[in-house]
C-alpha cells in the first residue's frame, strides 16, 4: 500500500465506526476509557471524547488515551501499527482495491470478545500503545491532536438545541438577491431559481449580525455551535455567501460558508462539526436514476441549473462509507474535477461504489448535446463556462 493510498484509506474510515467494529459501546460522541481504575468514580460518566470529523479520539482524564483511528486499534486491541493496518484492512476490505466485505455464516462478523475481556485486553495494552505513539514522534502526535485538544470536554446543550440555534442563524440571514453574493453566483452562471431551491443566504451586515447572535445566544453556546471563534466573534466576516446543507425536510444543521473575493483564503469555511450528509441530499431519492456526484458545492449548483440530479462533496477524502446505501438505487457520474488529484479521486470512488455493487462512469462518459472535452484543471463550473 502506497502512501497515499494509506491516507485515503485512513481518510475513509468512520473513528465511530471502528470504534463500534471493536465493540466500543460509543453513544454521542463519547465512550468509556480503557483504564477506568485511574477516574473517580470508575469513569461512570464516559471521559473520551470522538472527532468524527477529525477522526481523533482523546481522554480528558487519561493522557496517553488518545490519537488517530490507527491508535485506537493499537490500543484496544494492544498490537502494532502494521498488526492494527492489517486488522483494519480484513474488517474493511470492501475499501481497498480488489477488496470484498468478509462475512461469517449468516452474514455476521466475528466478534472481539466479550465486552469484559476486551476492556481488560485494552487496559493491558495502554504501555505498549504509548511506546508505539512515541516512537511515531511525540512532537507530530501533539500537533495532530491539537484541535481535539481545544474542543470542548463536555456537551454544552442537547444536540437537538445544537440545531435550533444553527436554524436560527440561518433564518437571520439576507436572500441573496441584488447583493455581491448573487453577483458571485451570475458570474458562476448560477442563476435565481437554483439560488431560490437551495435557500442560499448571505451575510449583508456583519456587524449587526455579530451584535444581535450575542443578544439571542451566550457567547458560550455561539462558539460550542461553532458560529463564534475563540476571540468571540462571528467566523463567517470574509465568507458571507451561505449554503444550508438540506436535509429531506429542508431543514439545515449544517452549511457551508464561502468567500465571494478572490483573493480570500481559504475560499470556503464549514460549520464546525461532522457534515452529516452529501450536498442537495433530497436527489437521493431511493429512486432509480443517475445522480451526478461533484466535488464541491458551487459545481453541484452548476449541475442543478443545467437541470441535472447532482449531490455534492468537499472533496474525495470527505466521502464516507456510511452514505453508501442513500445511492443504493442510482447510477453514479463522478464530476470532480479534471486534474491528477481528481483522477486519483475519482479511480477510488469507483473502488467505494464498485464494492457496493452501485454502478459509476466517469464525466463525459454518455452525455449528449454538452461538450465534452474537459481542459486540464478545470471543474465543472469551468467546464459550463462559469468564470472565477
Amino acid at each position: 500500500m502506497t502512501s497515499e493510498e494509506l491516507k485515503q484509506f485512513k481518510a475513509s474510515l468512520s473513528i465511530t465506526s471502528v470504534a463500534g467494529a471493536l465493540g466500543i459501546d460509543v453513544e454521542r460522541g463519547r465512550f468509556h476509557c480503557f483504564c477506568p481504575q485511574r477516574h473517580a468514580n470508575g469513569d461512570r460518566t464516559p471521559s473520551v471524547s470522538i472527532s468524527e470529523d477529525r477522526g481523533l479520539f482523546r481522554c480528558w482524564v487519561c493522557d496517553d488515551i488518545r490519537g488517530d483511528v490507527f491508535d485506537l486499534v493499537q490500543l484496544y486491541r494492544g498490537c502494532s501499527f502494521m498488526e492494527a493496518l492489517d486488522w483494519l484492512k480484513e474488517t474493511y476490505p470492501f475499501l481497498l482495491p480488489g477488496g470484498k466485505r468478509a462475512q461469517l455464516p449468516g452474514g455476521k462478523r466475528a466478534q472481539e470478545g466479550s465486552p469484559k475481556k476486551r476492556t481488560v485486553q485494552a487496559a493491558n495494552a495502554v504501555e505498549r500503545s504509548s511506546r508505539v505513539q512515541e516512537s511515531r514522534g511525540q512532537e507530530s502526535r501533539e500537533e495532530d491532536l491539537q484541535p481535539l485538544l481545544e474542543e470542548k470536554p463536555k456537551e454544552l446543550i442537547p444536540e437537538d438545541e445544537r440545531k435550533k440555534v444553527v436554524l436560527s442563524f440561518l433564518k437571520m440571514l439576507a436572500p441573496v438577491d441584488g447583493t455581491p453574493a448573487a453577483a458571485y453566483l451570475m458570474k458562476r452562471r448560477i442563476y435565481k431559481p437554483v439560488w431560490d431551491r437551495m435557500l442560499l443566504r448571505t451575510i449583508t451586515d456583519y456587524n449587526a449580525l455579530n451584535r444581535q447572535l450575542k443578544e439571542t445566544y451566550s457567547l458560550e453556546v455561539l462558539q460550542y455551535v461553532g458560529l463564534f471563534n475563540e476571540k468571540g466573534n462571528l467566523r463567517y466576516y470574509k465568507h458571507p455567501l451561505i449554503f444550508p446543507y438540506l436535509d429531506t425536510l429542508r431543514r439545515a444543521s449544517h452549511f457551508q460558508a464561502r468567500a465571494v473575493d478572490s483573493s480570500v483564503e481559504p475560499k470556503e469555511l464549514h460549520l464546525k462539526g461532522t457534515i452529516p450528509f452529501p450536498y442537495n441530499m433530497s436527489a437521493l431519492d431511493q429512486k432509480r436514476g443517475w445522480i451526478y456526484l461533484c466535488e464541491g458545492v458551487i459545481d453541484t449548483l452548476t449541475m442543478l441549473q443545467q437541470g441535472l440530479q447532482a449531490v455534492g462533496i468537499p472533496g474525495v477524502r470527505s466521502f464516507k462509507v456510511q452514505w453508501l446505501p442513500l445511492f443504493k438505487e442510482k447510477n453514479v457520474v463522478l464530476c470532480l474535477d479534471h486534474d491528477e488529484a481528481g483522477r486519483k479521486g475519482m479511480e477510488y470512488l469507483q473502488q467505494v461504489f464498485g464494492n457496493a455493487g452501485i454502478r459509476t462512469i466517469i464525466l463525459g462518459d454518455g452525455l449528449e448535446n454538452i461538450p465534452v472535452n474537459m481542459k486540464e484543471g478545470e471543474d465543472v463550473n469551468e467546464w459550463f463556462g462559469g468564470k472565477k
